[in-house]
C-alpha cells in the first residue's frame, strides 16, 4: 500500500508549483544591503512616485491622495495637519535661505527605536518676481524599509 502511494504521488510538481516555489525561495534569500543602498533606493522610489504624481490631472491626483493618504501626503505650510517629522521638515525648508531647496530622505524610528521606514520629501516651489523661490508645499512619501530592501534584493 505504501509503495502504491509513493508511486502514485510521483514527487513531481507542476510548472506552476515550481514557479511558485522558486519565487518563495527568491523572497527568502538573504541579501546584504548597506544603509547607503537603502537611502539611494528611497531617493529613487520617492522621485519616481513624485514624477508620477506631477503628471496626474487634478481629479486623478485627488483620488490617488485619498486612497494612499497613509504613505503619500502633500503638506502646505500652515494649512495642513502634518505629522511631527513632516512639520519639522517643512519648517527646515522654510528656514533655508540658500534658495536651492532639494529633496531629502529621513529615517523614521518606531516605538522600539529601530528605524523601520524612510520619509522622502520633495519641496514644491514657485518663483517670485525677484527670482527667489517660495515654498508652496512639500510632497511626503513614506517608504517601508522592508519593501526597499526586498526591491534591492530583486535587483541584485
Amino acid at each position: 500500500m505504501l509503495a502504491l502511494f509513493v508511486l502514485g504521488c510521483g514527487g513531481s510538481l507542476s510548472d506552476e508549483q515550481r514557479k511558485e516555489m522558486r519565487e518563495k525561495m527568491e523572497l527568502s534569500k538573504i541579501v546584504r544591503v548597506t544603509e547607503v543602498e537603502i537611502t539611494e533606493a528611497a531617493f529613487s522610489k520617492g522621485r519616481e512616485v513624485v514624477k508620477t504624481l506631477e503628471n496626474l490631472d487634478s481629479a486623478k491626483l485627488n483620488s490617488f491622495l485619498k486612497i494612499n493618504r497613509q504613505w503619500v501626503r502633500y503638506i502646505q505650510p500652515g494649512k495642513s495637519r502634518a505629522r511631527a517629522l513632516e512639520q519639522q521638515l517643512v519648517e527646515a525648508y522654510l528656514a533655508d535661505k540658500s534658495g536651492a531647496l532639494q529633496d531629502n530622505v529621513q529615517k523614521q524610528r518606531n516605538d522600539k527605536g529601530d528605524f523601520d521606514s524612510l520619509l522622502y520629501t520633495k519641496p514644491v516651489v514657485k518663483k517670485s518676481g525677484d527670482g527667489s523661490e517660495q515654498l508652496v508645499g512639500v510632497w511626503n512619501i513614506w517608504l517601508p524599509k522592508r519593501q526597499l530592501i526586498m526591491d534591492i534584493g530583486k535587483n541584485k
